[in-house]
């Protein structure tokens, strides 16, 4: 920014190579959720790496772990962060997550208004700093991204890439069977207007507490 360079913004219909697997120095990552408020990812962080000091000025993020120990920094504080817990982001928090385990961090981040490119690095132990979001993709072949209808201009990929999770769409009303439910996220648009990711965790959520007509976007672990 100092050097004159703008932010950019995702283009829904040109940018189509964030579909794909994203080859990171500490790992990798891939969309599997998107429509035009809402996009999820999941991250794959090797043992002993982390991502860089960033913060994203325009969205809100949410972090969600389904596997491994992770050490969750900002500028002043920093604390665990392990399976089944999450964390909510506020836009403009420098932030880092480290793999602190011996074996893959995975986590599912959510962030709302849908924007890729809405990144700052300001520390990097690989350096970016100052660098653009990278497209270079990896050679691996992941499931399709698939069109939902009940959603405009929605999207998703319903499996991870080694199957252990599967992810799915359901109105508030059809959430009735939580077996085997990791996390409940919101996909209304009242959250996404007021940028308030709301995270519900799958086991011990009351039904009560959804809204019948929104939509909710679901992690389970597959058996």
């Amino acid at each position: 920014m100092a050097s004159g360079v703008s932010l950019n913004f995702e283009q829904f219909n040109s940018s189509l190579d964030l579909d794909g697997l994203i080859q990171k120095p500490w790992g990798r990552e891939y969309r599997i959720y998107a429509d035009n408020f809402y996009d999820i990812w999941q991250l794959d962080i090797l043992p002993g790496q982390s991502t860089s000091m960033h913060c994203h000025p325009r969205k809100e993020t949410a972090l969600l772990c389904l596997e491994g120990k992770a050490r969750f920094h900002t500028l002043t504080e920093s604390h665990a962060l392990e399976t089944t817990n999450f964390i909510r982001i506020r836009k403009g928090t420098f932030h880092a997550t480290e793999n602190v385990g011996n074996s893959p961090l995975k986590l599912v981040e959510i962030e709302t208004p849908r924007n890729k490119f809405d990144l700052i690095r300001a520390k990097d132990k690989y350096g970016r700093q100052g660098h653009f979001y990278e497209k270079q993709t990896l050679d691996c072949k992941l499931t399709q991204m698939e069109q939902i209808n009940s959603i405009a201009d929605a999207k998703i990929r319903t499996s991870c890439i080694h199957n252990e999770y599967r992810f799915g769409i359901e109105a508030g009303r059809d959430i009735v069977c939580r077996r085997n439910l990791i996390f409940i996220i919101s996909l209304g648009l009242n959250q996404a207007i007021a940028q308030d990711i709301q995270v519900f965790p799958g086991t011990t959520l009351p039904i009560s507490s959804l809204e019948k007509d929104d939509f909710y976007f679901t992690i389970a672990r597959n058996l």
